[in-house]
């Protein structure tokens, strides 16, 4: 019994761990929405600005990686510069710059607030991974993620928590695996949400493809694994056949 209290306990500080951290993602989205409309808004910087505009910063190019794997491609370009230019920056492809730069060369590299979002060198101008674009899209969806699994774990560690004895006795409830799994699922339709969303316009979006995704799935999963009431589902261990008591 005491080691159940113990994981429940724990179980329950992990969820409402996780839903702290639902909760903050979601109050992030309104500023990384602001950072991403600014950044859309941004101009080349005039004269001494060293405003919210488009900086022009000289680096040298220290080497280049660029690895084309079916699984495992990379292009990194390595960079010497002041900052806010980055040791190390993602430029998303090898055209049309990066595969023509070699250890040395002097490049300009655009840069707004502590993004480096383009390099450019001899007219050509290549945009990196680096900005601030579908932001808000990835904080949403991480968000939701994380809220079913913080629901369920802060759930099913006050339940254990609370009803130690019981299911010290009788076992845990059947109906604990199932939910468990749903809330699993619900979690990942996260990543298929954000994903659709920042094509299809931003976090609302990403929030209202999750819910319909989620929602559908907790109903067909609810129905094939039989635990829509719970009341009588079986507890963990017990003989097929054998109903919860009331």
């Amino acid at each position: 019994m005491i080691w159940r209290r113990f994981w429940g306990a724990c179980l329950a500080l992990l969820g409402l761990g996780l839903l702290l951290a639902a909760v903050a993602g979601a109050l992030l989205v309104p500023d990384v929405v602001a950072d991403e409309r600014a950044f859309h808004a941004a101009r080349p910087c005039a004269g001494t600005d060293t405003g919210d505009c488009l900086r022009s910063v000289r680096a040298t190019v220290r080497g280049t990686l660029i690895r084309e794997q079916a699984r495992n491609h990379a292009y990194v370009l390595e960079l010497d510069g002041p900052r806010p230019v980055p040791g190390d920056l993602d430029m998303g492809g090898a055209e049309p710059l990066l595969k023509d730069l070699r250890a040395g060369d002097r490049v300009t590299v655009t840069v707004w607030r502590d993004y480096a979002i383009a390099v450019g060198r001899d007219g050509v101008t290549q945009y990196s991974s680096d900005s601030p674009d579908d932001e808000p899209e990835f904080v949403t969806a991480v968000a939701l993620a994380l809220l079913p699994l913080g629901v369920f774990a802060a759930h099913a560690g006050g339940d254990v928590l609370v009803r130690a004895r019981v299911y010290a006795a009788q076992g845990l409830p059947g109906h604990l695996v199932p939910r468990g799994r749903r809330a699993l699922g619900a979690a990942c339709c996260a990543l298929p949400a954000g994903l659709a969303g920042a094509w299809a316009g931003g976090p609302v979006a990403v929030a209202v493809l999750w819910a319909l995704s989620a929602g559908a799935l907790w109903v067909l999963t609810g129905r094939r694994d039989g635990t829509g009431g719970g009341r009588h589902a079986r507890p963990l261990g017990s003989p097929p056949g054998e109903a919860s008591p009331r």
